[in-house]
């Protein structure tokens, strides 16, 4: 950029549960996995809690004791997976195993009273129907939610489009022959063990008017000199890094118009192709991926990987990735942050990131300024993350690792981690 495991019910969407730390995360995610268990593994766990409930009544003396009570503990369990029929029945079930099916109390070998059954039977069916419709209620409210959050995400706030500042347009050969510009670089680290996979290089204008990097780049563009412009961003940017310690790539932006210009390859290739990464923004519009083939092709076997920057802002990205076929797919803003309080935001993350596998390529994550993201998308298991939390633009060198990610890599089940490769190296097709 630069600018700074069983089947779940058909009749609802599946719930995801809280990756929050504490007890309100632990209750969440067990009610998602009793939510969607199987059928008889659900009907055997109630019947089992229902047999143990009158096994305990039974020893500790009958009806008389407090323990009755524990027949609550399978009437709201079976509220979960079931609903209030599933509570209701089973409340009907420890109803007759308190009554009919326990006659004598233990201690005094006396009938029990029809009244205190009756009572029993009313008490159980009462908290069956409190916990189905609690459970009811809990379902509406995240559907809702759920719903609103797609709405946001998919028609959302009306985009403000870039107003292009005309005063720059006769300034931009000026700044071109006196290379009024430098770069800087912001790194890319694993999500895997924090070490630095990369790093962006990103272009600051040392001009007045003083104008972001996105309004000088427009106004190239319109004066015609886009790619000429893009291509000395790179060539500074090549420069900038040769300090770079090898296995560390380097990121370079590029327009289609730049990724088919003939003088790219010869540059990358005269100042060393290995690990370098060329950026396709997903606003750049592309009218024929054909005429980019041989390009990409030249420069993929001279050992530069691809990339589609900001994928998710727009429908573009979609025809970039299955046009393309990218080595490495860079998520959008929009869609990393506030990942941890968002259902839609998961599920739509873990979704991309088993189609970016899929595919062979890796997924990084842009924006990240919250650990609360951070740790978010390690569980997630994204490939990589890059964003101000764990390094801003600046001057070379970059950090070689990130303690933050190291601090967020605590997963219940590190085994399950799988082995990334480098995001430097190239991908075979």
């Amino acid at each position: 950029m630069r600018t700074a495991a069983s089947t779940p019910d058909a009749r609802r969407p599946p719930y995801v549960p809280s990756q929050d730390a504490g007890l309100r995360g632990a209750l969440d995610r067990v009610v998602s996995r009793a939510v969607d268990a199987r059928w008889w593994t659900a009907a055997l766990v109630i019947a089992a809690l229902l047999a143990a409930a009158w096994g305990v009544v039974q020893a500790a003396g009958g009806t008389r004791s407090g323990t009755p009570h524990l027949f609550y503990l399978p009437i709201i369990l079976a509220a979960l997976p079931f609903g209030i029929r599933g509570a209701t029945g089973t409340a009907v079930v420890a109803a007759v195993l308190c009554g009919p099916l326990m006659p004598l109390d233990s201690v005094s070998n006396e009938p029990q009273a029809l009244t205190g059954m009756i009572v029993r039977a009313t008490m159980f069916l009462g908290v069956a129907a409190l916990a189905g419709l609690c459970l009811s209620l809990r379902r509406r409210v995240d559907n809702e939610r759920v719903a609103h959050e797609l709405r946001e995400m998919i028609v959302g706030p009306e985009s403000p489009s870039l107003v292009l500042d005309a005063g720059l347009v006769p300034l931009v050969g000026e700044v071109l022959r006196s290379r009024s510009f430098h770069p800087v670089f912001q790194p890319i680290y694993s999500l895997d063990d924090g070490r630095l996979l990369a790093v962006e290089a990103l272009t600051r204008f040392d001009t007045e008017p003083r104008r972001t990097p996105d309004l000088w780049f427009a106004a190239a563009e319109q004066a015609g000199l886009g790619a000429e412009l893009e291509m000395a961003a790179i060539e500074a940017a090549l420069d900038a890094a040769r300090s770079l310690p090898p296995g560390v790539g380097l990121s370079l932006n590029a327009s289609p118009a730049t990724l088919a210009h003939p003088r790219l390859h010869e540059l990358l290739v005269s100042r060393g192709s290995e690990g370098v990464i060329l950026e396709l923004t997903e606003h750049a519009a592309i009218r024929d991926y054909e005429l980019l083939s041989g390009p990409l092709t030249a420069l993929r076997e001279a050992g530069v990987s691809i990339a589609v920057d900001d994928a998710g802002a727009g429908f573009s990205s979609l025809q970039h990735i299955v046009q393309l076929s990218p080595d490495i797919i860079k998520l959008d803003i929009s869609l990393t942050q506030d990942v941890c309080s968002s259902p839609v935001r998961q599920a739509l993350g873990g979704a991309l990131i088993e189609f970016v596998h899929r595919t062979g390529a890796q997924l990084v994550v842009e924006g990240i300024e919250e650990e609360d993201d951070l740790r978010q998308w390690c569980e997630l298991g994204a490939d990589a993350v890059q964003g101000f939390l764990v390094g801003r633009p600046a001057s070379l060198p970059a950090a070689p690792t990130c303690s933050l990610i190291s601090d967020a890599l605590t997963a219940p089940h590190p085994a399950e981690h799988r082995a990334r490769a480098d995001l430097a190296a190239p991908i075979d097709r």
